[in-house]
């Protein structure tokens, strides 16, 4: 037997049984420092997990409001643009309405640029045309959603003996940027 051998066969069974008990405890010990630590580990790294989905989460919600607002942004641009003149804009003005009423097929009367309106800054367009009541509410639908921001300032409906109605219109735009 080696030198521990011999040492353990003169210990008493005692002796013998604690020693066992010991190191059984210091086993256990260890083990439980291990897992401790290993638990604390984990604990941290759930919490980065965590923090990292809360920020994921918030960047694509960031990255959705952000194309959101491109969206809306883009929706808007043509109603952003920088106006000309009083003369040019009544030129669009004519126009977009001369356009509106051939598109409807509305037999047109009379139609003149009114140009800049006294003490305002907006330019307008008299409008006199015969139409059945969709195509009025067709012209008005249009000129609401016009990107020239137009505005109907006058409207003055009478029905015909045709049964028709016979519309006077006066649209206004306002220059913006007009001084």
């Amino acid at each position: 037997m080696t030198g521990w051998g011999r040492l353990w066969q003169r210990l008493t069974r005692w002796q013998r049984r604690m020693i066992l008990v010991g190191g059984g405890g210091l086993v256990l010990w260890v083990a439980a420092a291990f897992l401790l630590l290993l638990r604390s580990r984990l604990a941290q790294l759930n919490a980065q997990v965590r923090d990292t989905e809360a920020r994921l989460k918030a960047s694509t919600v960031a990255s959705a409001q952000t194309k959101d607002v491109n969206r809306a942004f883009d929706a808007y641009q043509p109603y952003a643009q920088p106006g000309g003149d009083a003369q040019s804009e009544s030129g669009v003005v004519y126009a977009e309405i001369q356009s509106a009423v051939r598109d409807l097929g509305m037999p047109l009367i009379n139609l003149k640029q009114g140009g800049i309106a006294s003490g305002k800054d907006t330019v307008t367009v008299s409008l006199e045309c015969e139409a059945s009541p969709s195509q009025l509410v067709q012209l008005l639908d249009r000129v609401q959603r016009s990107t020239h921001l137009l505005k109907v300032t006058g409207l003055n409906v009478r029905v015909t003996e045709s049964k028709n109605l016979r519309v006077s219109l006066v649209i206004s735009k306002l220059l913006l940027g007009a001084t």
